[in-house]
């Protein structure tokens, strides 16, 4: 690529677009961005990006914040006087017509012919699932990084993969971090959603983050910026329910937005009360066949006509363009400069996934799994499957299919299929079976990520697989329990699994003692359980109650399925013992001892005893793995 004709029409345009852009995120803020969270590692970003040393490229799961933190970026840019230029990558896909929004060329032109100028890229991962578009975008930041321009880019970590090495600067932007960003965060979204005569708790920070800690809240609902945003948008004006995890809060925004409408006020018209969530379907699966989520409105309209036709649905061009309004007013769609997407990409491929779901297992599964098999770097389409497959997991007249399909990816020995079949696994363990054969194809770490990903899901059957795994990846569960508990899987230092505690001969000093602590612990881990358990019964017979959830809440502010995951770790050992002196002292106004502080105590001392034992050194003073 070469440096084009200084021209400032191109200027005007993209910087008008850009505005557009920094509009629709700023979209809802309320009171000129005070709902942001500055970020952790904003600073040195910022600071990074006015020396303009070398390209920044951001890397965030999704949902982490991202665009919100290019939005910020750009105010901070602005007020030092500099000129922030926010670019959509998508603007870089063609469309059905061949025509982009924007060419590379024009950005360069653009940026080199103003003083001053910085490029903020924004979603570069959704131009890195082809060899060509990946060029493009290496040669866009290279050709701007030599004529000493500075560019953040923003990609996921899977797609920045591809990207060389040595074209920038990494840094990381997770969630929100627990002790600065999430405390703050949690404040501002309460003034924003809350109504100041709502019912919620004295301290809507120490709330939040004691459902995390029990468990009632899946982390990354909590710590997500995108997903506690939605969260508590969903519930205005109360405030949130906290037992919810990622997919039960998509289905809500689902019911809440798509079934029906269920904001508030005269503003709202008649006929947003439609269910659209056939037409929120045909539009994703459109998007998705036109290799785009953000095309433009005409295009995706014309398509999603041509998918609804295939199912025997008649709706038309005019029927979907209301429906496109429809789903903007109610914040579903965001549609600017003539082209539509979802408010999200995660969403995007939820709705994909429900459309693709609602066509049936037996017709849709082969098909998209063949295109996966075929484009295994396809994470565009990849990132759809999985869904799909994790939401036609559920219905267990598409389970056969969806084994099926899971098998067949497994059996591509390829690893982005391996790992969409593993997380699919992970949220339906029973899906799949144990067998030498079905695993023979999947390297280590793909089954350390579906190890770790299943205490997140709050499987039953965890607690089982892990025994299992761990034999093969040499990984030991923390409390190898029944699966009632979230278990903590921690690396064993490289060293071998210990062999059964049945032969002796065969273990080592250092083995003998860990095999002791890890019966100890379990040990502990049921005392505890069943007096948890006991307690409960007993606490429900005093108060005549039939209602579990309600029972939990009135006497300790949780739910029955938090009671029932009393346990410690790092992450517990403080509410833990809370949660025990709380019910030991219920039991002393209803005549009953229950002693669960004492088993706490003792359970957390042989939790702290087995970790001790992991990294214990040898009687020879080499490390447990030698």
């Amino acid at each position: 690529m070469s440096v084009t004709e200084i021209d400032p029409m191109h200027w005007d345009r993209l910087a008008r677009l850009s505005q557009h852009l920094l509009d629709d995120i700023e979209v809802g803020s309320g009171d000129h961005g005070t709902w942001y969270v500055s970020r952790d590692i904003e600073a040195a970003l910022l600071r990074r990006t006015v020396l303009g040393s070398e390209p920044q490229i951001v890397v965030g799961e999704a949902g982490h914040g991202k665009s919100t933190l290019l939005w910020s970026l750009h105010r901070a840019l602005q007020k030092q006087g500099l000129h922030p230029l926010l670019v959509s990558a998508t603007w870089l896909h063609p469309g059905d017509d061949g025509i982009r929004t924007a060419s590379t060329a024009e950005i360069v032109a653009a940026i080199t012919g103003r003083p001053g100028a910085i490029l903020l890229l924004d979603t570069a991962d959704l131009m890195l699932h082809s060899r060509s578009a990946r060029h493009d975008i290496i040669d866009l930041v290279t050709v701007l990084a030599r004529t000493a321009v500075p560019v953040v880019l923003t990609t996921r970590p899977l797609e920045g993969q591809s990207l060389p090495a040595n074209l920038g600067h990494k840094i990381t932007l997770g969630p929100f971090s627990s002790n600065s960003e999430l405390p703050t965060a949690i404040e501002a979204l309460t003034v924003e959603f809350i109504a100041d005569d709502s019912v919620m708790p004295t301290n809507p920070v120490s709330a939040i983050q004691s459902a995390l800690a029990r468990g009632a809240l899946v982390d990354d609902v909590c710590t997500s910026p995108l997903l506690l945003r939605l969260l508590f948008s969903l519930s205005a004006p109360h405030f949130p329910q906290l037992e919810l995890d990622v997919t039960g809060l998509y289905n809500l925004f689902w019911s809440r937005r798509i079934v029906s409408d269920h904001r508030s006020g005269p503003e709202v018209p008649a006929e947003d009360s439609d269910d659209l969530s056939a037409s929120a379907g045909f539009l994703a699966i459109a998007m998705l066949a036109l290799g785009t989520p953000e095309p433009p409105v005409d295009v995706v309209v014309r398509r999603a006509a041509q998918v609804a036709a295939s199912v025997d649905h008649a709706y038309d061009d005019v029927v979907l363009r209301r429906h496109v309004r429809a789903l903007t007013r109610r914040g579903v769609l965001v549609t600017t400069d003539n082209r539509a997407r979802f408010l999200h990409q995660t969403f995007f491929e939820f709705a994909a996934a429900k459309g693709l779901a609602n066509r049936g297992a037996e017709d849709e599964l082969p098909r998209l799994t063949a295109r996966v098999a075929q484009t295994p770097d396809d994470l565009f389409v990849g990132a759809v499957v999985e869904q799909t497959l994790i939401i036609l997991g559920s219905d267990l007249l598409a389970r056969p299919a969806v084994r099926a399909s899971c098998q067949t990816l497994i059996r591509t020995g390829l690893p982005y299929p391996i790992s969409i079949a593993m997380t699919v696994w992970a949220h339906h363990p029973a899906l799949l079976e144990l067998t030498p054969d079905m695993f023979a194809a999947v390297a280590d770490d793909q089954l350390r990520r579906y190890l770790t990903t299943l205490p997140l899901l709050d499987s039953r059957q965890f607690a089982e697989r892990a025994r299992d795994f761990g034999n093969r990846l040499d990984i030991i569960p923390r409390g190898t329990g029944t699966g009632t508990f979230h278990e903590i899987l921690s690396p064993h230092d490289g060293s071998v699994h210990p062999p059964d505690s049945r032969v002796p001969e065969e273990l080592t000093a250092y083995q003998e003692r860990l095999v002791r602590a890890l019966q100890r612990l379990e040990a502990r881990r049921g005392d505890l359980e069943r007096a948890t358990d006991e307690a409960y019964r007993s606490i429900r017979r005093a108060a005549g109650s039939k209602d579990d959830d309600q029972l939990g809440r009135t006497l300790f502010s949780i739910s029955r399925s938090a009671f029932y995951r009393l346990k410690a770790g790092s992450s517990w050992s403080a509410p833990g013992k809370k949660l025990c002196a709380d019910i030991d002292a219920h039991g002393d106004t209803i005549g009953e001892r229950f002693d669960l502080s004492r088993l706490h105590d003792s359970y957390v001392a042989a939790a702290q005893e087995a970790d001790d034992a992991r990294h214990a050194r040898d009687g020879r003073g080499g490390s447990a793995g030698q």
